[in-house]
């Protein structure tokens, strides 16, 4: 039997079709507006941790089964970054580009607010306007990434610490335009001050070992010089960027995409004209590791 056919008819709740023999899934037949059976919820936590991040076409969600969705993984409210939320639903936050609407740009590998201490353990996103061309989003794989190292490098990446800020990445400019951004950039950075995280960290549900590290939270290794810690933070953030370690998806109106956001980092393409409105949901865990 190959490495498809069993995924194929390994889940008795739904189909499962690989992308790629490391990364990434679509799932068939589920409708994700009720996820309230256990057997269901079970194979679910199973398929991503297997594929790491899981792709569902043709659905549609009401604010509340979109948070359910979430609860299945984890706590919806463990971990909020600075997007506006939707009105009346404060665990659904809105990530949309419009005219007059202020632009985050996510066009950078990283994964979900890493400059928390306990960040978040996996996200859902729903797409609710998408733009006719262009969008997509692309997800590597930090498990991948860190086999790829030779055996040495892992054993010394091991013994080290990368620090982790919101202020490294774009954070500060979408701030400045917003209104009273200055006071509210003002706010989070006495709230969130930089984390430490250890470079190589193991996924408490695979045992797995992750490499920890993304473009836009780290900002250096700990006990490094500064031209030392670029050095190597760019030879590890290159491993990202390898299509063996990828999976990228053609994003469609009704797609939802849950990931685990320990195990992979994404990148969204800035590559489209018009408007795009996702909804999001994070999940976590009294303690991500």
């Amino acid at each position: 039997m190959t490495y498809l056919d069993a995924s194929l008819v390994r889940y008795a709740k739904f189909k499962i079709e690989p992308h790629s023999p490391l990364i990434g899934a679509t799932v068939h037949g589920v409708d994700l507006s009720d996820v309230s059976e256990e057997a269901l919820r079970a194979d679910l936590r199973k398929a991503l941790a297997e594929f790491q991040v899981l792709f569902f076409r043709k659905q549609t969600l009401t604010p509340e089964q979109h948070v359910a969705i979430a609860r299945v993984f984890g706590d919806p409210e463990k971990a909020k970054a600075f997007f506006p939320r939707l009105n009346g639903y404060n665990a659904v936050e809105i990530i949309e580009t419009a005219p007059n609407v202020p632009r985050y740009g996510v066009d950078q590998w990283h994964s979900d607010i890493s400059f928390y201490h306990n960040p978040p353990t996996g996200t859902v996103l729903y797409s609710r306007k998408i733009p006719q061309l262009g969008a997509d989003t692309v997800w590597a794989s930090a498990t991948r990434a860190y086999e790829l190292l030779p055996e040495g490098l892992k054993t010394w990446l091991e013994t080290l610490e990368a620090v982790h800020s919101f202020e490294h990445s774009g954070w500060p400019a979408y701030f400045d335009q917003i209104e009273n951004g200055r006071d509210l950039y003002d706010k989070a950075r006495s709230e969130y001050l930089p984390v430490v995280h250890p470079v190589v960290r193991t996924h408490p549900v695979t045992g797995k070992k992750i490499l920890y590290v993304n473009p836009n939270f780290t900002d250096r290794v700990k006990g490094l010089s500064r031209q030392e810690s670029d050095g190597l933070l760019t030879l590890l953030f290159g491993l990202f960027e390898k299509p063996e370690v990828q999976v990228r998806l053609r994003w469609e109106l009704d797609t939802v995409v849950i990931w685990d956001n320990r195990a992979t980092v994404h990148y969204a393409v800035n590559d489209y004209v018009g408007e795009r409105l996702l909804h999001r949901v994070t999940f976590g865990e009294d303690k991500a590791f």
